[in-house]
């Protein structure tokens, strides 16, 4: 059941932050947008894989990895101007939030 809510929560988190992602500047789509969208991506699959493979706690890990390039690349977005603070923070706390719950998927694998 955890697994269906992470991967709940991670599709609702790229609808909810898709709309951001489309302000970013024109010069920034083909860069950043790109580069959020492929580890975001990423980190799902290995959450879809996760359900569904032998090797769960493999998959686990990469996603975590996967989860925390986005929190980077989020950061970085900010800093650069790309997106608010206010718009950070909300972004941050979905994504701690699904940390959290990955972990806690880790370490029931464990």
């Amino acid at each position: 059941m955890r697994d269906l809510k992470l991967f709940q929560r991670g599709y609702d988190f790229y609808e909810f932050v898709y709309p951001t992602l489309k302000n970013f500047p024109q010069s920034e789509r083909f860069v950043m947008v790109q580069k959020i969208q492929k580890v975001y991506l990423e980190f799902l699959s290995e959450v879809i894989s996760a359900r569904k493979s032998s090797n769960t706690l493999h998959h686990l890990r990469r996603a975590d990895r996967e989860l925390e390039k986005t929190k980077i690349f989020f950061r970085l977005s900010r800093d650069l101007g790309f997106i608010s603070a206010g718009q950070h923070e909300d972004i941050s706390e979905k994504l701690v939030e699904m940390g959290k719950m990955l972990g806690g998927w880790i370490d029931s694998e464990k």
